[in-house]
């Protein structure tokens, strides 16, 4: 058979001849309990990690088949807003073994803590328990809401953690703007691997206190309850969901390079509105939302910009939702114009805890009411992947266990991407619906058991 190839330029600007996507999910996970959120480790096994907000981590493959728990986190406090909260890998997971949860203690406070696998009794899908060790304590014992918070990487190789303003309403201690106090901040951190403490250090570019040389482990303040940020993983562009108080809900950017000491503004604003000016605010600048949206029983959760390759229409958008309502929003920046092109639509789930991505950059919201997990998806041409080794009809061989199907929109592309070594075989007669290109990328193998027809 003659192979195909195609030069696809419009694969790096598909996303500009298409309209704002409309966005639909499918249920790809059922029978959790409270998932709080949606991680990858980033060592190229796709697998998918997800926390629930008890204590339990569940880890599943990258066919989203169950492999069972990888974790139990004990001695946290799980009422209310408090749980096991966060949890992301070192970026040397795949050699190091490491990775960093996030949770509130028995006693309210706020906890980083490392732990790891490796061990020659472990399975890759198993950690060890005794492996803990205790990253950093930050005090919030008085009230039990507003804990934040995400963990994240960044391209620096720095642990990043949102922390709430300490709770109860309208940041009665003004803590958000109180650099001393690491409550309503946007936290950085140098971690490193050793057995003994310090587990960290303060990295350069932090904010230094006045009076002192030595910065702390401030990055960012002025937030009142950051539960779900994440980085933009192209550009490394900070997007921030910051929960509002009565008036309110907000969502922020900030430029990579433009991260260290803002000020998102609370309690001194609200949105872009006046709170309380009474004490503390005199910052000479400070970081308004670009998205506001009226505090209705609503909660912003921060989303993800999506960089995956399926769904052409959503490529570069920012989707970032309201957790009751269902209510999502899509936007585009213009880094040229520096301008936001924004529009909503209501998604039929409640209880959205996150906007995560998979390893290969495809999103999925958990649902903290109903334990599903749903996968986003968008109108408009699609790219199959074949990413697996064997039979063109075993959905495991492909991207999203999507096998292409005889009709497709046309526009939509399949891209042959067996593993090294690993070939695709057509084992059954496949015809590639008119308007849809295949292509064999470089070094891969596209072998003939059965008539592939390409109309």
């Amino acid at each position: 058979m003659k192979k195909v190839f195609s030069i696809l330029l419009f694969l790096l600007s598909s996303s500009s001849i298409f309209a704002q996507p409309t966005v639909s999910l499918n249920s790809v996970i059922t029978g959790l309990t409270q998932p709080i959120q949606i991680v990858h480790a980033g060592d190229g096994s796709n697998r998918m990690f997800i926390p629930q907000k008890g204590g339990i981590i569940k880890v599943f493959n990258k066919n989203l088949a169950a492999l069972g728990t990888f974790l139990t986190i004990t001695g946290i406090s799980t009422g209310g807003e408090q749980g096991l909260l966060s949890m992301c890998f070192h970026p040397q997971y795949k050699t190091n073994g490491f990775f960093f949860v996030f949770y509130t203690t028995l006693t309210g406070d706020l906890e980083v803590a490392r732990y790891k696998i490796g061990s020659t009794n472990d399975s890759t899908n198993l950690a060890r328990p005794s492996s803990k060790k205790i990253v950093i304590t930050v005090p919030h014992s008085t009230f039990s809401n507003h804990n934040g918070g995400t963990l994240r990487f960044g391209k620096d190789g720095y642990l990043y953690l949102s922390t709430g303003d300490g709770g109860s309403g309208g940041d009665p201690f003004n803590y958000a703007q109180n650099n001393s106090v690491l409550l309503g901040k946007m936290l950085r951190l140098n971690v490193n691997t050793s057995e003994t403490p310090p587990f960290y250090t303060i990295p350069p570019g932090n904010l230094v206190l006045p009076g002192n040389t030595a910065p702390n482990e401030v990055l960012a303040y002025g937030l009142r309850n950051p539960f779900r940020w994440n980085f933009d993983r192209l550009t490394g562009d900070m997007w921030i969901g910051d929960v509002g108080q009565n008036a309110f809900e907000e969502f922020n950017h900030c430029l990579k390079d433009s991260l260290a000491g803002v000020n998102y503004g609370w309690r001194c604003y609200e949105g872009n509105s006046n709170y309380n000016l009474t004490s503390g605010c005199n910052a000479p600048k400070y970081k308004f939302p670009f998205l506001t949206y009226p505090t209705l029983g609503s909660s912003a959760i921060g989303g993800t910009v999506y960089r995956g390759e399926t769904f052409f229409s959503m490529k570069g958008y920012y989707l970032g939702a309201d957790f009751f309502s269902g209510q999502l929003f899509k936007v585009k920046y213009d880094s040229l114009t520096k301008t936001y092109d924004t529009s909503s639509q209501t998604i039929p789930v409640g209880g959205i805890a996150d906007i995560g991505e998979s390893e290969d950059g495809e999103l999925y919201i958990p649902s903290l009411y109903t334990g599903t997990v749903f996968r986003v998806q968008a109108n408009g041409p699609v790219q199959y992947t074949f990413t697996g080794n064997g039979n063109w009809t075993n959905p495991n061989n492909w991207s999203n266990n999507t096998v292409p199907p005889s009709t497709s929109v046309s526009g939509s592309i399949i891209v042959i991407r067996p593993i090294t070594g690993g070939e695709c075989i057509v084992n059954v007669p496949v015809t590639i619906a008119t308007g849809t290109k295949i292509v064999i990328e470089n070094n891969k193998i596209l072998r003939m058991s059965a008539n592939l027809a390409i109309q």
